[in-house]
């Protein structure tokens, strides 16, 4: 079977840049299974400006440009992505195609009923709750957001999304449930792997002689920094040899990084800023403790690549009693879980696992058996190859 994936993720090597490794994941388990993937990341070339001609554009736009000219805009974009997006399917005639859910986005689902194409919509967020919580500068025109979704949700020949909080959040605006398909995130088990500390590492971020507690991820949704500072302040109480390893980059990490100066920690945390993907395992294998540190003051409605990269690696997890981790993570079994905004039960978490080297070792293999298990990305893909064949047979 021959798939088009269309993804509309414009900043790959930056605030995207999970997603689009999640997108390849994906379709390397897809090929794997002996399909033809072709994954087209749609915005990335045509949005791609160097630094200072943003920096320009930036100081040009007044607010009120930004707030209620971004949706005709994208409205706008439909016209030229259709007409492309008929091209290439022209080109590659695809058995099915397959599109990941972008605000005001419609420009796939009529290309592909112009060209008598299965169309299969891959919801990664609820795009009209993200819009009003994190883009409200933007958020002009709901209605107008809220219809659109609608639309492409109701006339795609099967919708997939990666929780079952994000299912709910679609059947609560109207969509059939009998057509959405819960398919969450997984990991590449092969590339994150239980492995010795990796020296390069070590030796770089000087960890020698100490226990590390990792966070891995964009801090996109990471607590109040003073929060976080406070337990990172009691685990080092405890347990002095203790560096908190920040790995990714973020507003929230500059300003942990200032606000441990002032408090005279900074000697106890170690930033990296961003890294490739395939850099993580190095890093992963330096922890001694991996924790996400998410809010819940939002609906919770991902499916969090960081706690399944770091099962895999046979870390041991301490997570927040959230949406989708509360399925993964069994609590004691394979990681530890708590209230995501009582701090004391955080730090008592990490302290246990700093000073249980065999409770640590415990939760590691529990961890990485539930990722063989049920987790990884070829598993998913099976799931996906179901939904896609079967769209692909209805549409005959």
């Amino acid at each position: 079977m021959r798939v088009a994936f269309f993804n509309y993720h414009h900043d790959i090597t930056g605030s995207a840049r999970g997603a689009a490794a999640q997108l390849r994941s994906l379709t390397r388990a897809l090929e794997r299974r002996g399909h033809r993937v072709d994954l087209l990341f749609r915005s990335a070339a045509k949005e791609r400006l160097d630094p200072a001609q943003m920096s320009g554009l930036k100081q040009r736009r007044h607010p009120l440009v930004r707030r209620f000219a971004h949706v005709p805009r994208l409205l706008m974009r439909n016209v030229v992505f259709l007409y492309e997006e008929l091209q290439i399917l022209e080109s590659l005639r695809p058995d099915v195609v397959l599109a990941v859910h972008q605000y005001c986005n419609i420009a796939p689902l009529l290309a592909s009923r112009r060209k008598g194409i299965p169309f299969v919509l891959f919801v990664e967020t609820p795009m009209v709750y993200e819009y009003s919580l994190f883009y409200r500068q933007y958020h002009a025109y709901p209605a107008i957001g809220g219809r659109m979704e609608r639309y492409v949700v109701d006339y795609a020949d099967a919708v997939v999304c990666i929780s079952e909080i994000l299912k709910g959040y679609l059947v609560g605006g109207g969509a059939s449930a009998v057509r959405i398909h819960v398919i969450p995130n997984g990991v590449d088990a092969t590339c994150f792997r239980p492995q010795p500390p990796d020296a390069g590492v070590v030796n770089r971020l000087r960890l020698w002689g100490k226990m590390v507690v990792g966070f891995v991820g964009t801090f996109q949704f990471f607590p109040p920094v003073g929060w976080f500072v406070d337990v990172a302040e009691t685990v080092f109480r405890r347990v002095p040899q203790v560096v908190f390893l920040m790995v990714g980059s973020g507003e929230p990490a500059e300003c942990i990084r200032r606000e441990a100066l002032r408090r005279g920690v900074e000697r106890q945390f170690r930033f990296t800023g961003p890294l490739d993907h395939a850099e993580i395992p190095a890093h992963l294998s330096v922890m001694h403790v991996t924790v996400c540190p998410y809010r819940g003051d939002y609906l919770f409605y991902g499916s969090a690549l960081k706690p399944l990269e770091y099962m895999a690696a046979g870390r041991a997890l301490v997570a927040p009693r959230l949406g989708q981790i509360k399925e993964l993570v069994h609590h004691g079994t394979n990681g530890i879980l708590y209230d995501w905004d009582d701090g004391r039960a955080m730090s008592t978490a990490i302290i246990a696992l700093l000073e249980d080297a065999d409770l640590r070792d415990r939760l590691g293999r529990n961890a990485r058996r539930a990722i063989e298990q049920g987790w990884t990305w070829d598993i998913q893909a099976a799931r996906l190859e179901t939904v896609l064949k079967e769209a692909a047979q209805r549409r005959r």
